[in-house]
Protein backbone atom coordinates (compact mmCIF):
# COMPACT_ATOMS: atom_id res chain seq x y z
CA UNK A 1 0.00 0.00 0.00
CA UNK A 2 1.22 3.53 -0.77
CA UNK A 3 0.86 6.61 1.43
CA UNK A 4 1.64 10.23 0.56
CA UNK A 5 2.30 13.41 2.49
CA UNK A 6 3.30 16.51 0.53
CA UNK A 7 5.80 15.18 -2.05
CA UNK A 8 6.84 12.07 -0.09
CA UNK A 9 5.36 8.74 -1.19
CA UNK A 10 6.07 5.63 0.85
CA UNK A 11 5.21 1.98 0.41
CA UNK A 12 4.04 0.63 3.77
CA UNK A 13 2.48 -2.49 5.24
CA UNK A 14 -1.30 -2.61 5.73
CA UNK A 15 -0.71 -3.04 9.49
CA UNK A 16 0.95 0.40 9.63
CA UNK A 17 -1.92 2.18 7.89
CA UNK A 18 -3.46 3.69 11.07
CA UNK A 19 -0.10 5.08 12.16
CA UNK A 20 0.54 6.82 8.84
CA UNK A 21 -3.01 8.20 8.66
CA UNK A 22 -2.53 9.69 12.13
CA UNK A 23 0.76 11.23 10.96
CA UNK A 24 -0.97 13.04 8.11
CA UNK A 25 -0.29 10.68 5.22
CA UNK A 26 -3.07 10.00 2.72
CA UNK A 27 -3.55 6.48 1.36
CA UNK A 28 -3.07 6.72 -2.41
CA UNK A 29 -2.97 4.63 -5.55
CA UNK A 30 -1.12 5.50 -8.70
CA UNK A 31 -3.29 6.29 -11.71
CA UNK A 32 -1.08 6.83 -14.74
CA UNK A 33 1.49 9.43 -13.61
CA UNK A 34 -0.53 10.87 -10.70
CA UNK A 35 -1.58 9.63 -7.30
CA UNK A 36 -5.29 9.44 -6.47
CA UNK A 37 -6.25 9.78 -2.79
CA UNK A 38 -8.12 6.70 -1.61
CA UNK A 39 -8.38 7.63 2.07
CA UNK A 40 -7.65 11.02 3.60
CA UNK A 41 -5.40 11.43 6.61
CA UNK A 42 -7.00 11.78 10.02
CA UNK A 43 -4.44 14.07 11.60
CA UNK A 44 -1.04 15.68 11.45
CA UNK A 45 -1.81 17.83 8.41
CA UNK A 46 -0.74 21.44 8.31
CA UNK A 47 -1.98 24.21 6.06
CA UNK A 48 -0.26 27.39 5.00
CA UNK A 49 -1.65 30.78 5.98
CA UNK A 50 -2.54 31.42 2.33
CA UNK A 51 -4.55 28.17 2.14
CA UNK A 52 -6.28 28.97 5.44
CA UNK A 53 -7.12 32.52 4.34
CA UNK A 54 -8.55 31.22 1.07
CA UNK A 55 -10.76 28.76 2.92
CA UNK A 56 -11.82 31.43 5.40
CA UNK A 57 -12.82 33.78 2.56
CA UNK A 58 -14.74 31.01 0.79
CA UNK A 59 -16.49 30.14 4.07
CA UNK A 60 -17.62 33.75 4.55
CA UNK A 61 -18.92 33.90 0.97
CA UNK A 62 -20.90 30.69 1.49
CA UNK A 63 -22.32 31.95 4.79
CA UNK A 64 -23.47 35.14 3.06
CA UNK A 65 -25.08 33.11 0.27
CA UNK A 66 -26.88 30.92 2.83
CA UNK A 67 -28.15 33.99 4.67
CA UNK A 68 -29.37 35.47 1.36
CA UNK A 69 -31.23 32.28 0.44
CA UNK A 70 -32.74 32.00 3.92
CA UNK A 71 -33.93 35.61 3.67
CA UNK A 72 -35.56 34.88 0.31
CA UNK A 73 -37.39 31.92 1.77
CA UNK A 74 -38.40 33.84 4.89
CA UNK A 75 -39.81 36.81 2.99
CA UNK A 76 -41.38 34.83 0.15
CA UNK A 77 -39.06 36.16 -2.55
CA UNK A 78 -38.14 32.65 -3.62
CA UNK A 79 -39.72 31.19 -6.72
CA UNK A 80 -42.93 29.27 -5.97
CA UNK A 81 -42.78 25.52 -6.41
CA UNK A 82 -44.91 23.51 -8.82
CA UNK A 83 -47.69 22.83 -6.29
CA UNK A 84 -47.96 26.51 -5.33
CA UNK A 85 -48.10 27.59 -9.00
CA UNK A 86 -50.85 25.07 -9.78
CA UNK A 87 -52.86 26.16 -6.74
CA UNK A 88 -52.60 29.84 -7.67
CA UNK A 89 -53.56 29.17 -11.32
CA UNK A 90 -56.57 27.12 -10.18
CA UNK A 91 -57.54 29.94 -7.82
CA UNK A 92 -57.36 32.41 -10.71
CA UNK A 93 -59.50 30.11 -12.88
CA UNK A 94 -56.76 29.41 -15.40
CA UNK A 95 -57.07 26.04 -17.12
CA UNK A 96 -53.99 23.98 -17.81
CA UNK A 97 -53.28 20.31 -18.56
CA UNK A 98 -52.25 18.12 -15.65
CA UNK A 99 -49.08 16.97 -17.38
CA UNK A 100 -47.80 20.47 -18.20
CA UNK A 101 -44.03 20.86 -18.18
CA UNK A 102 -42.34 22.97 -15.51
CA UNK A 103 -41.23 25.55 -18.08
CA UNK A 104 -44.72 25.97 -19.55
CA UNK A 105 -46.27 26.04 -16.08
CA UNK A 106 -43.83 28.78 -15.01
CA UNK A 107 -44.56 30.83 -18.15
CA UNK A 108 -48.32 30.45 -17.67
CA UNK A 109 -47.98 31.34 -14.00
CA UNK A 110 -45.91 34.46 -14.72
CA UNK A 111 -48.35 35.57 -17.45
CA UNK A 112 -51.39 35.00 -15.20
CA UNK A 113 -49.85 36.81 -12.22
CA UNK A 114 -48.94 39.74 -14.49
CA UNK A 115 -52.54 39.94 -15.77
CA UNK A 116 -53.94 39.57 -12.26
CA UNK A 117 -51.82 42.49 -11.06
CA UNK A 118 -53.11 44.86 -13.76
Amino acid sequence: MKVRKDNRVLTVEEADKAFYLAEGYDVVEQVEKEYKVIEKATGGKTYSIAEYSELETKNEELKAKIAELEAELEFGNAEPDRVEMKAKLTELGVEFPGNISNEKLKALYDESIKKDGE
